[in-house]
């Protein structure tokens, strides 16, 4: 049986490469955006912790897209580890100031919430949707 082959446009823009000091700007620019926005945010351990809860937030480049992490403690006695990472937000470069937002679902499933934007308008929707809050 023979198979044919057709290309079909997709909506998926492709990629852009980005220099070292291009990604290092960027993540500059996230890192910003977390001490003021995230951080703050985080609480002091409770008195008894029996449930997770978040300690720390980095961000840092994984493949093509800058990604939000967030670390959380694990105190109860039938935890596996003391800690794990969970990445909750990414942002993917595709042009000049033109990023898509990515968020995390319970299945591990990253959806596209917003398309094209600025790195700025990327973080003020991060502000204010739901789906980026860490708790």
């Amino acid at each position: 049986m023979s198979r044919q082959w057709i290309w079909a446009r997709s909506s998926i823009p492709p990629k852009c490469k980005l220099d070292k000091w291009q990604k290092d700007a960027f993540v500059a620019k996230a890192e910003e955006f977390a001490n003021e926005f995230y951080r703050p945010r985080l609480e002091s351990p409770p008195e008894n912790p029996e449930f997770n809860y978040p300690v720390a937030v980095s961000v840092r480049w994984q493949g093509s897209y800058l990604r939000f992490t967030v670390k959380f403690a694990c105190p109860s006695s039938n935890a596996i580890s003391p800690f794990f990472e969970r990445h909750f937000a990414r942002l993917g470069y595709f042009g000049p100031d033109r990023f898509n937002l990515w968020a995390r679902r319970h299945n591990d499933e990253w959806i596209v919430l917003a398309e094209e934007l600025s790195l700025q308008s990327c973080f003020d929707e991060m502000r204010s949707n739901p789906w980026f809050l860490i708790s």
